[in-house]
């Protein structure tokens, strides 16, 4: 192989990094220690300590993980609030499953996330047993 094409294939390795790098860069907007396993779309997360960051090419994108594990999922922006309250993971519980459904990154931005099969199924389980439906958890987060 010449010299030449060594240069060229170096130099579209590099460009191609370069190119791709913006789409994936993000900053870490929380953490938070969960302590117990949850749902969050079709994944199921261990009890651990969790980044969440947004995408800066998809803010609608956020990115949920931890040493062992990650996830991306879109969520909706539910509003602005204006009562400064403390960062903030809401999830949903149902007997000991736990589905993350809300995240709250400052006091003014609330982030929705969606209702999966996984949840409405366990909602109707706990129904048919006529258990209490739904529990609310909140897990305060802090920034990096």
């Amino acid at each position: 192989m010449s010299m030449f094409s060594r240069f060229a294939i170096a130099f579209a390795a590099v460009a191609s990094i370069t190119t791709a790098a913006p789409v994936f860069a993000q900053n870490v907007d929380l953490v938070a220690r969960v302590p117990f396993e949850f749902t969050l779309g079709n994944s199921t997360l261990p009890r651990d300590t969790y980044q969440l960051s947004h995408l800066d090419a998809h803010p609608e994108m956020l990115l949920v993980r931890s040493e062992r594990k990650g996830v991306f999922v879109r969520t909706e922006e539910a509003g602005r609030q204006r009562d400064n309250a403390s960062p903030f993971l809401l999830f949903h519980r149902y007997g000991d499953q736990y589905f993350l459904r809300e995240v709250r990154t400052d006091g003014n931005t609330r982030l929705d996330l969606p209702e999966t099969k996984a949840e409405r199924a366990a909602a109707e389980r706990r129904a048919d047993r006529g258990a209490a439906l739904l529990e609310k958890v909140v897990i305060f987060a802090e920034r990096p």
